[in-house]
């Protein structure tokens, strides 16, 4: 789920917090925003208007890399939640 959200925050150019791991190094951390993302009531119709023709090419590079990943295939996505099946099929 947090890997769906992360994408659709990169697609719609919300920006990550930035938070210390484990270690202490600050890393780019998604989940927060994407939290309230999600939460705005307008979200659904933001996705159904997105305007695929003109998403920047920085933004389809950093996309392609979710792509390949096992947790961001949308058979293991749909097993765990059936909303993010969609919203990955979206991404996608």
């Amino acid at each position: 789920v947090k890997l769906v959200l992360q994408a659709v925050c990169i697609m719609k150019g919300v920006k990550p917090a930035r938070v210390k791991d484990d270690t202490g190094k600050m890393v780019e951390d998604y989940w927060g925003p994407s939290k309230l993302m999600v939460g705005d009531k307008d979200f659904l119709r933001s996705l159904q208007t997105y305007d695929k023709d003109a998403i920047p090419p920085p933004v389809i590079k950093r996309i392609e890399t979710f792509l390949d990943l096992e947790d961001f295939q949308p058979d293991r996505v749909g097993k765990v939640s059936k909303a993010c099946w969609g919203i990955c099929m979206w991404v996608r």
